[in-house]
């Protein structure tokens, strides 16, 4: 089969052993994948991040020699089933969850965003462990599906801001996650919330998702349009950037007492004054992926068309332009949201 595969710093696309389903095990065709910011990253960092740190727990089957394939954000269609796993039928969609509770032992393997051991979703198949599945309801379209995973992400953010329909809520950066967010703030009945975002195709974006305010951080004037177009300011910041500087930039902005939910992932080492926090009796809290939980609320939300994230998908890619695709991003384009790659040409 056909995969893009990471080996040091280089992206090729080549032929890659087509995975067997084991004990448990299902194989899936790819059906669509999003790029992430993460694989941008780690395409270009992850060598330099494994040197620095070791094998951390995401990165630990990684190796970097052997190549891996990288892909964690997909909806895939059943292909052929384990021996021993029933309740699946050929042709049938699902996105891959934290597991549910089951009486299987773990397997010896395990699919993974990062893994040289079972490759992920840059490829034309998959290998995944059945109580990690989850079916993608019949009238969401393949394009929606695939976001299921980055959704549950900015669902799990919001969840851990526990913004109430008064507060005052400003998201940083009108990324794919941002912008999720903020569908999903709207969702709650948060009555004001605000984007800050540099590129201004991004901005028109997020006011017509349903931003209430957008700004631009970079412009003369930004805290005070800040303060008048919320408000007072904030009581709740999410911060899905990710670079130094912008913790600091949310404890300036928040107001006392305030929250600050981090989801951007910064991949650099950051300074802030703890002293700031202090003085205005801050929260700040990381936010780590989602739970099962997560992804069922987002499907559910896909299903009854509560949630759709068609605006976002700005751009789709074969599998064969990958590599140059994220070498555009990295290169700093801001042009697009969500970039999809389509792998069914390739199979």
């Amino acid at each position: 089969m056909q995969a893009m595969v990471l080996r040091g710093t280089t992206l090729t696309v080549e032929e890659w052993p087509q995975p067997t389903p084991g004990s448990g095990e299902l194989l899936v065709r790819v059906l669509a994948a999003g790029i992430c910011a993460s694989d941008v990253h780690a395409a270009a960092h992850l060598e330099a991040i494994i040197e620095e740190t070791g094998h951390t727990s995401w990165y630990e089957l990684a190796d970097l020699d052997k190549g891996m394939v990288m892909g964690h954000e997909f909806v895939a269609e059943v292909v052929e089933a384990g021996p021993d796993v029933s309740g699946w039928s050929p042709g049938d969609r699902v996105v891959k969850a934290p597991a549910g509770k089951t009486d299987r032992p773990l397997p010896p393997r395990m699919a993974s965003a990062y893994s040289s051991e079972l490759n992920g979703a840059f490829a034309d198949y998959m290998v995944l462990w059945e109580p990690t599945l989850l079916p993608v309801p019949d009238n969401v379209s393949v394009e929606v599906a695939a976001t299921t995973e980055p959704c549950s992400v900015a669902r799990h953010a919001t969840h851990e801001a526990e913004a109430e329909a008064s507060d005052r809520v400003l998201i940083m950066g009108a990324g794919p996650i941002g912008l999720m967010a903020l569908m999903w703030l709207k969702h709650d009945g948060v009555e004001l919330v605000g984007v800050s975002d540099p590129v201004a195709l991004r901005r028109d974006l997020a006011a017509s998702l349903g931003a209430d305010v957008v700004l631009d951080p970079s412009a003369v004037g930004f805290d005070a349009d800040l303060e008048a177009g919320l408000d007072g300011g904030p009581d709740v910041v999410i911060d899905c950037v990710g670079i130094p500087g912008i913790i600091r930039q949310a404890m300036d902005a928040v107001r006392p007492r305030g929250r600050i939910i981090v989801v951007g992932v910064c991949m650099e080492e950051d300074l802030f004054m703890p002293v700031v926090g202090i003085n205005k009796a801050l929260t700040i809290k990381f936010s780590v992926a989602y739970t099962r939980e997560d992804f069922q609320e987002t499907l559910a939300a896909f299903g009854s068309g509560s949630i759709d994230t068609t605006p976002l998908v700005t751009r789709t890619v074969d599998l064969g332009e990958l590599p140059e695709e994220i070498a555009r991003i990295s290169g700093g384009d801001q042009l697009n949201c969500k970039v999809l790659v389509d792998t069914t040409g390739s199979a």
